[in-house]
């Protein structure tokens, strides 16, 4: 079993670290093919995850625990639908395309530690939403953080421009800065609407089973399947961002130009190769597909890691793989950390996600404890 974990592991690293190398590449304008409209890219992986997650369900037999007697259509709770589930398909809309739109602005490296800040957003909402119990050591993992966020982001020399190595001037990278931390709030607050969403199907389902199924079984039932979350989320999230798109950034037709289309070989002024041929095509069709795919094989890993290992092991190897990707960043796209105050933040912040995870770990270690010694005494 250990080398099973181990082997999900590593596929999970390579499945994040090249999508974010990937999308780095597909939306930086200095250092890659600059595509300028990342929410309409972000669209089509939505409805790329939609079809696949069609397609395993259907060959998996996946079905949605619903009400045994009642029609699913009939039985939808709307105004649950649109308190949770539609602002979380916004969130997630926001989130997502955000992302990829500061790409343009901000390197790899300060991405990446500033998305781990998600979970300052986490506690925030969490404990609006009563799912978090407060604890003053939750105030200290959000003070660390923001230590951490501000030391990585400030740089006292203006000639940052060099640091960076990326050809961007202070005032930009601040200016993505500002996007990470919103895409993080983003999460934060899709975390917590879909922890809810999760227990409202579970509380559903062994209601439904409490009534038709005996009480040995009814106290059985699992989670929702997240492949069952993605075909529910993605047509609503892709829809809002193509909806977006269309308006902000307005695409088309000058989308079928951009050089993710376009032959290589035209592009180095060999006479007689046209610009677009049906293999251009068909590699732009490709490249664009290929970041849901990936997605959708990390969600597969990180279901696996979970029905084998305890949820600490994969926050620890979610630590280790923003080390690696910050670590390829640097090798692969040439970016650099400035100053040593920003290898400070850099520390701070994975240690506090760290002990973030770990201090949830013990609490929710000590509940089950507890739960267990209330039901012995009612025995």
């Amino acid at each position: 079993m250990a080398r099973h974990l181990v082997t999900l592991i590593l596929e999970w690293y390579f499945c994040s670290i090249s999508l974010s190398l990937y999308n780095k590449w597909m939306f930086d304008p200095n250092k890659g093919i600059y595509v300028p409209y990342p929410i309409l890219i972000t669209c089509f992986h939505q409805f790329t995850l939609y079809i696949l997650s069609m397609v395993f369900i259907k060959l998996k037999g996946i079905k949605k625990k619903t009400n045994k007697k009642a029609g699913t259509t009939k039985n939808i709770d709307w105004g649950f639908w649109f308190k949770f589930i539609l602002p979380t398909a916004i969130a997630s809309a926001g989130d997502i395309g955000l992302s990829n739109v500061s790409f343009k602005f901000v390197p790899l490296t300060i991405y990446t530690i500033l998305k781990s800040a998600s979970i300052v957003f986490v506690l925030l909402f969490g404990c609006l939403f009563r799912i978090e119990r407060y604890h003053w050591k939750l105030s200290l993992v959000t003070l660390g953080m923001c230590l951490g966020v501000f030391l990585m982001v400030y740089n006292p020399d203006l000639t940052s421009k060099e640091s960076y190595k990326n050809s961007t001037d202070p005032e930009t990278i601040a200016f993505g800065s500002m996007l990470v931390l919103i895409t993080s709030c983003l999460s934060g607050f899709r975390w917590v609407c879909t922890q809810i969403i999760l227990k409202h199907t579970t509380k559903s389902t062994k209601k439904s089973n409490r009534k038709h199924s005996s009480s040995k079984n009814y106290s059985k039932s699992k989670k929702q399947h997240p492949i069952l979350t993605i075909r529910q989320m993605s047509p609503i999230v892709g829809t809002v961002l193509l909806i977006t798109s269309l308006i902000i950034e307005k695409p088309f037709p000058d989308f079928f130009h951009l050089r993710l289309f376009q032959n290589g070989l035209a592009e180095n002024n060999i006479p007689d190769v046209p610009i677009y041929d049906s293999w251009s095509i068909f590699k732009g069709v490709v490249l664009l597909i290929i970041p849901g795919i990936e997605v959708f094989a990390m969600t597969l890993c990180e279901f696996s890691i979970l029905q084998i290992s305890q949820v600490l092991t994969l926050s620890i190897a979610g630590i280790a793989k923003e080390v690696l990707t910050v670590l390829l960043s640097m090798l692969v796209l040439g970016e650099r950390i400035h100053g040593i105050q920003g290898y400070i933040g850099m520390c701070i912040i994975l240690l506090d996600v760290l002990y973030y995870n770990y201090f949830r770990f013990t609490q929710n270690k000590h509940s089950k404890k507890e739960k267990l010694s209330v039901d012995d005494s009612k025995l």
